[in-house]
């Protein structure tokens, strides 16, 4: 928690080139406020459309982590892959909903929202059409989610030294305070009018939340949730766990096993 505070991390971090390319896709939202005269409505819902684009761009890594262990790491990803989406939807869902119904109420039309509530796709709709523009930034968000799985995951063969637990697991560890973050400054600003510099605000927290979660290895945060995991979190771990051993019954390290 300290290295938060420690000018050193804070360069390291700055200091790489897909962190600061994140900077950049985090800050573009001040544009959409201050040229095309955002609310806090249309920022909400992209920082929520945010989080749904993440989970998408989470399956490639949970089905190909899986498949560097063989024929039977393929069937287990596909299985992850599977409960992935109904379990990380229905977390999306449901705070999209409450997100739907703040809109609704502070704009005096919860009647037109309540159809979409609970249905991602409506309200991803809704969000593209939530202010000028809005799909500008969704591109730049997708965008730099390829490349962050291009560079980092495939290209750097990030896919070898993992498994697919660890990485169904990995968005939870880097959204699930932003989520209520966000949940707790939107319910805020929708009390207090939505004023400009808060809606700013939010998105000055959200651009340092990224430089965290994006350079987590220089603040300490690089495990994430999956420090939880134990036995699990390696790729050694994972392959003595889907053959039916334990990890520590053997005595072994927890070093990256070589892929089949």
């Amino acid at each position: 928690m300290r290295k938060l505070f420690s000018p050193a991390a804070w360069g390291r971090a700055l200091s790489r080139p897909l962190v600061l390319a994140g900077l950049a896709v985090d800050l573009f939202p001040i544009i959409g406020v201050i040229m095309f005269g955002w609310s806090a409505a249309p920022l909400v819902m992209l920082y929520w459309m945010e989080n749904v684009i993440a989970g998408v761009m989470t399956l490639p890594r949970i089905f190909l982590s899986g498949a560097s262990f063989g024929a039977r790491g393929v069937l287990i990803g596909l299985f992850f892959c599977a409960f992935f989406v109904i379990h990380y939807g229905i977390f999306c869902a449901v705070h999209g909903s409450f997100l739907m119904m703040f809109i609704g109420l502070s704009e005096g039309a919860i009647d037109g929202q309540l159809s979409s509530l609970m249905d991602v796709p409506a309200m991803f709709a809704f969000g593209l059409t939530a202010g000028q523009h809005v799909d500008w930034f969704v591109y730049s968000i997708i965008a730099f989610q390829m490349l962050v799985l291009i560079f980092e995951f495939l290209i750097r063969k990030e896919w070898l030294h993992t498994n697919p637990l660890a990485e169904m697991f990995a968005p939870y560890g880097r959204i699930l305070v932003l989520h209520f973050a966000i949940f707790a400054g939107a319910a805020a600003l929708f009390v207090l009018g939505q004023p400009v510099v808060g809606v700013l605000a939010l998105i000055v927290f959200r651009s340092v939340y990224g430089v965290v979660t994006n350079g987590s290895g220089d603040f300490g945060f690089e495990s994430g949730l999956t420090r939880a995991l134990e036995d699990v979190s390696t790729r050694i771990g994972f392959e003595k766990a889907i053959r039916g051993k334990s990890a520590r019954s053997t005595g072994e390290g927890d070093e990256a096993s070589t892929p089949p």
